[in-house]
């Protein structure tokens, strides 16, 4: 998409642009727009998305940010290294998402917290907090009170360790589950386009790709362990932190928001009507937001 905007007779290229680039042997995708000389805005996707989550509202950001947002390694269109190369741990992915932005020479920036997205940028800020200019929180938790039943439910079939749990565990990496992320909770069904958990669909059926977010998900224990960490960086950086919430998420409940929304000062919290996908139903609403936000903390920066 590209809206070309006439200022002081110079066209502005709004453009959206999907690239790659090598970071550590490994091929990875990310969307990028904006000005070079803008405050950087860097999305991170979770579960079983992708950068094209992000579709809506780049655009929209893009006028007042430089928006980048990478597809992860096993994600969207980033290379699928195998299990022998690349340790498939949130530990590692908050690693190597730390060189990706190296690579790129982002330093302080604002981060956009979702889903798998949370702990990955929580590890990274936990190391180094000075990064941090604003963070929005959509659907990415850090508290134990935020854990829903529906991850509380896969977390006891991992825990079983039986052959039948193991073929319950299957089901939630096949389409019917996939399109029930995107369809749960919403307001309106007619909003959710069907390429959203199609492409998802189509991506985890590489060859390889289930076993290694089967296994990813099981890896999920090492955040809960994390949380009180997370929690006390964030009492202790006080950053300002924008939280946009869908409250009908089966996933990540909205306690979680409230806590957030508790034990950092300078936050504004704002639950919408929908499931754990909220950019699906209100990604224009969380756009408009996110500008009203840092205009309000930044206007004069």
């Amino acid at each position: 998409m590209t809206t070309k905007i006439n200022f002081d007779s110079q066209e502005i290229d709004y453009t959206v642009y999907y690239q790659y680039i090598n970071v550590e042997g490994i091929k990875i995708g990310y969307r990028e727009a904006g000005l070079s000389n803008q405050n950087v805005l860097f999305l991170l996707h979770g579960y079983p998305s992708s950068s094209v989550m992000f579709k809506i509202i780049i655009p929209i950001l893009a006028k007042h940010f430089r928006v980048i947002a990478v597809d992860m390694p096993a994600f969207g269109f980033s290379d699928v290294p195998s299990a022998d190369n690349f340790d498939y741990t949130f530990e590692n992915y908050a690693r190597f998402i730390s060189a990706f932005m190296l690579k790129l020479d982002i330093g302080k920036a604002s981060f956009y917290l979702f889903d798998y997205g949370a702990p990955i940028l929580m590890r990274c800020i936990a190391q180094n907090p000075e990064m941090v200019k604003m963070l929005i929180f959509q659907n990415g938790n850090i508290y134990m009170e935020g854990v829903g039943d529906k991850l509380k439910e896969i977390k006891k079939l991992y825990d079983a360790n039986t052959a039948e749990s193991a073929l319950q565990v299957n089901n939630y990496f096949e389409l019917d589950y996939t399109k029930w992320e995107y369809m749960n909770g919403v307001q309106n069904e007619k909003r959710i386009m069907p390429e959203t958990y199609l492409l998802d669909q189509f991506l985890l059926e590489r060859e390889g790709v289930k076993a290694i977010q089967i296994n990813l998900k099981r890896d999920y224990k090492t955040n809960i362990e994390l949380y009180s960490l997370w929690q006390e960086t964030l009492i202790k950086l006080q950053p300002p932190t924008l939280i946009v919430w869908g409250e009908n998420d089966e996933f990540f409940k909205r306690e979680g928001a409230e806590l957030l929304h508790r034990d950092i000062s300078n936050s504004k919290l704002v639950f919408y009507p929908t499931g754990h996908f909220a950019l699906e139903e209100f990604g224009q609403e969380i756009a408009s937001e996110i500008i009203a936000f840092w205009e309000l903390n930044f206007k004069n920066q």
